[in-house]
């Protein structure tokens, strides 16, 4: 019997065999819809929005409120939109060959609200509330485990958690796709019972007229003496809002940034 449980193995065999369930034609139009309507999106102009959302409540407290009183973030480069739009596409792909191999794939894009707080599920397979994330190799080995996620820097947890908050879930899925390799991962996720409190929380801090404190560990000292930003603070867009000033170094293809001990925002 075709559980959550089956569903990696399910559309490897789909994949192998080429034996599915349902409509081809009518799965395979939903999918370029998505497609689409992804690409759509992708280059319609942005509207700037500064409130809350439930794909951020998890991410740094501080990196959101200067993002929500107005600061101006770096801008995003090219080739991260090109990332964000590969997860949409890979995710309209997964979940219909999901689909395909004899699962079902229910309310998509479904919306909740938490604490004044809205937010938007990718879908319920089986009847479980499931994420589908895309990522790197060493993301997919390291972070995304088959007892959930490790290293929540992004904050996909309280995610989660917000969307089975408003359905009384204590568990749900991420669904990972490991883009180097093309392999798939199932890890059950515990949600956070209490992250409505965590939301009115953090939304008292964004009230305040300080920021809050920074991300533990949020920079290291080298052996030569130097601060250096941690991975995740290294790629926020209000970096120097933070700190005040950088000094950027590279080599190869990754930049560090060292915090100016003289210049810098304390």
């Amino acid at each position: 019997m075709k559980t959550i449980n089956t569903v990696v193995q399910d559309v490897y065999n789909l994949m192998e065999n080429r034996e599915y369930t349902g409509d081809l034609n009518k799965v395979a139009k939903t999918i370029g819809e998505e497609v689409t309507e992804a690409v759509v999106n992708a280059l319609t102009p942005r509207e700037e929005t500064n409130g809350l959302r439930m794909s951020g409540i998890g991410r740094c407290e501080r990196a959101q409120w200067y993002g929500i009183k107005g600061y101006t973030s770096e801008p995003i480069k090219g080739e991260v939109f090109l990332t964000f739009l590969q997860g949409h596409i890979m995710e309209a792909v997964l979940l219909g060959l999901v689909e395909l191999s004899g699962h079902t794939v229910e309310g998509k894009q479904g919306k909740h609200t938490v604490e004044g707080v809205n937010g938007a599920q990718d879908c319920i397979i089986d009847g479980e509330l499931v994420d589908v994330k895309t990522a790197s190799d060493w993301s997919f080995k390291n972070k995304f485990k088959d007892d959930g996620i490790k290293d929540d820097s992004f904050g996909y947890i309280k995610q989660l958690s917000g969307y089975g908050k408003t359905e009384g879930r204590e568990k749900g899925y991420f669904l990972a796709f490991n883009k180097n390799k093309s392999t798939l991962k199932l890890c059950e996720q515990e949600l956070e019972q209490d992250i409505d409190k965590h939301i009115t929380q953090l939304k008292d801090k964004m009230d305040k007229d300080e920021p809050p404190m920074r991300v533990a560990k949020a920079t290291t000292f080298g052996k030569d003496g130097r601060e250096r930003l941690n991975m995740t603070c290294a790629f926020c867009g209000h970096k120097e809002n933070c700190y005040g000033a950088l000094r950027e170094e590279t080599k190869g293809n990754f930049t560090s940034y060292y915090v100016d001990n003289v210049g810098g925002n304390f």
